[in-house]
């Protein structure tokens, strides 16, 4: 995930001192899908006064409220090595930790880092919690980009972005049941079955990018798209699901079928100045953390005064344009903004920071949002 690096890139490149148009029309290539589900992302939660037993804790109060509140999934990342996001240093454990815990919400990954895995393991681990959940499973892939992970795999580092488009596929095929085969020692040759067999005889794929590229690519081989507003608006994301489309219509998938998968910040209430005040220290927080991390990844190198810039600028966006926060009405627009642009899921996280008790206050609110939105859709469908 390239996050902070597209905000680098914008600083440089102008786009810091851009006006900031909350009120833009947007783009609606075409009619906004029929079914929009809604469901939780996890991916950091780097506050320093919370014990990680009592992140855990959370985390589970909040996929209990998703698997009870008509949520569709619940994502887990994978992240290693680095203070952001190191509780889920595993997200195979994480979902199966919740398999037995849950009835509802299907496990996904927002991703496993294909290329710091052997694609057996990857199908052996997720195979046993498809069992367990029931076949509640669905995979999302990344190439990773934090150097220092690939220790875990210190050969595939050059070659990820190739190296994860030849995996999934391979992966895919071990799912099904199909024998693939791999080098052993000495070079020696064995043709490999995955068991345990999993409950699901297809694994849904989700093909996490922010690029054109990687959402042409995910429409060429039939996959569903993950992305973040990373350095872009809505309309500009529209953009990339139409390029999507057409690369699945090309390539002989119903372009309509395809899921787009987005990611926002989220914290539902009525009182926008309350938001505001439970949002913008710790949100602020979560994005230098984030912006430091991603720096030393790309070896790149700011001044104090530049990281703040970038803080102020990136909180700003993403609160005005990139999330879903304030009254039911303003981020219904938000939501609404979003289907007309071609998404077909919005995936809210709120372990960012915020205090605990603001977000347990919020999750009614939240709630409400999601069923109008489930009663809307149902109403227009018929």
């Amino acid at each position: 995930m390239n996050s902070i690096n597209q905000n680098i890139a914008d600083l440089f490149s102008g786009k810091f001192s851009a006006e900031i148009d909350p009120e833009a029309s947007p783009l609606i290539p075409g009619k906004g899908p029929a079914k929009v589900s809604f469901s939780y992302l996890f991916f950091s939660d780097v506050r320093k006064d919370i014990s990680d037993r009592d992140k855990y804790h959370f985390t589970r109060e909040l996929v209990e409220f998703a698997d009870n509140s008509g949520f569709e999934a619940v994502y887990f990342p994978e992240r290693h090595f680095y203070e952001f996001g190191s509780i889920y240093a595993n997200n195979s454990i994480m979902a199966a930790y919740f398999a037995p815990l849950t009835q509802n919400i299907r496990l996904r990954t927002a991703a496993v880092t294909s290329t710091l895995h052997h694609p057996v393991e990857i199908v052996e681990n997720w195979a046993m919690i498809d069992i367990l959940s029931n076949g509640r499973v669905d995979l999302g892939f990344g190439d990773g980009w934090n150097k220092p992970d690939f220790i875990l795999s210190p050969d595939t580092y050059a070659n990820r972005k190739t190296l994860r488009n030849e995996r999934i596929p391979v992966i895919q095929k071990l799912w099904r049941g199909e024998s693939v085969s791999f080098p052993g020692p000495n070079g020696e040759v064995f043709p490999i079955n995955v068991y345990p067999r999993p409950i699901q005889k297809e694994l849904n794929v989700w093909y996490v990018t922010t690029s054109e590229q990687g959402f042409k690519h995910a429409g060429k081989q039939g996959y569903n798209v993950f992305t973040m507003l990373y350095g872009i608006d809505l309309n500009e994301l529209g953009k990339k699901i139409e390029v999507y489309r057409q690369a699945r219509k090309v390539s002989g998938f119903d372009p309509d079928t395809g899921i787009v998968s987005l990611m926002m910040h989220t914290l539902v209430h009525p009182d926008m100045e309350w938001v505001q005040r439970a949002v913008s220290s710790p949100f602020k927080d979560y994005i230098r953390s984030s912006l430091l991390a991603h720096m030393k990844a790309a070896d790149k190198e700011l001044n104090d005064d530049e990281v703040e810039k970038m803080v102020d600028y990136s909180y700003a966006r993403y609160f005005q344009t990139g999330g879903v926060f304030g009254p039911l009405e303003d981020c219904q627009k938000q939501v609404d903004h979003a289907i007309g642009v071609g998404v077909n899921e919005i995936a809210f996280l709120q372990d960012f920071g915020v205090d605990y008790a603001s977000v347990k206050e919020s999750l009614v609110y939240l709630k409400q949002l999601v069923d109008q939105n489930h009663k809307s859709r149902v109403n227009d469908g018929k």
